[in-house]
């Protein structure tokens, strides 16, 4: 491992993807293959990356869009800003941002860290314009870990297109799949948490201050990753691991296409 590779994970939370770290390779194909579907769509339009996070997919993006604004409440990761994406810092509730100003607006695994996401849906319906497209991906409820601290609310796909509809008129639900391979890992990865937690019988996960908590769960990914890689059942993994098709029950993202805002 490379100490570029080190640094990346030392400064692994738990909550952000930073490109870069191989201990964490799939789930940036994983992250990656929801910004490969955005870049079909994203030729020569104004596009938005809402929640943008570390932006190496806001950097990858940019590429595509004729023009890309990249928002967040925290810094982009150095390396982000090589590429052709302007990042502003921002809530949410506040975007400095002119309605009806984006063709393509994309947020990827946001949704689920919002407690009502009513502020959020009304913003992408605010700034997508008439005839725009807005993609949105969270988390499976079914195939999820549900041990993610950061994570308040996750979603089955009925579930978040009902929420969504009374944002936009057309929404079209499809799944981010896995392939076999991805699978195996993803059910040994699974497998690990289980048998941490079952450790827990006290529930101190739920218990600890909320620091020690969010603290616990980064340190733990990484034990679990390392554990999973020792074992050889970790894959070398890319976006074509992540096939994006009809929703189907076990499938690990869900990915909304939502159109006809109701701004």
């Amino acid at each position: 491992m490379s100490g570029a590779d080190q640094g990346i994970e030392v400064a692994f939370t738990g909550e952000r993807l930073h490109a870069g770290s191989s201990l964490f390779g799939v789930d940036l194909a994983r992250h990656r293959a929801a910004y490969g579907f955005a870049a079909s769509l994203a030729d020569d339009r104004q596009v938005l990356d809402l929640g943008c996070g570390s932006g190496y997919g806001a950097h990858e993006l940019s590429y595509a869009a004729g023009s890309l604004v990249a928002v967040d409440r925290v810094r982009p990761d150095p390396a982000s800003r090589a590429g052709n994406a302007r990042f502003v810092r921002a809530d949410i509730a506040g975007l400095p941002i002119a309605p009806a100003s984006f063709d393509l607006v994309v947020s990827f695994q946001v949704i689920e860290h919002l407690e009502d996401p009513t502020v959020y849906l009304d913003a992408m319906a605010r700034l997508a314009r008439p005839g725009g497209t807005v993609l949105i991906t969270t988390p499976n409820i079914l195939t999820s870990d549900r041990v993610n601290p950061f994570h308040i609310h996750e979603y089955e796909s009925d579930e978040l297109k009902g929420i969504i509809e009374a944002h936009f008129g057309d929404v079209e639900m499809r799944g981010i799949g896995m392939t076999e391979a991805v699978r195996a890992y993803h059910d040994a990865r699974l497998a690990r948490i289980a048998s941490i937690m079952r450790l827990d019988i006290l529930g101190l996960h739920r218990r600890l201050p909320r620091a020690l908590i969010e603290w616990a769960f980064g340190a733990l990914a990484k034990v679990v990753r390392r554990g999973v890689q020792r074992d050889d059942a970790m894959p070398v993994a890319s976006v074509d691991d992540f096939p994006i098709g009809p929703p189907a029950e076990d499938d690990i993202d869900l990915l909304a296409i939502c159109r006809a805002p109701r701004a």
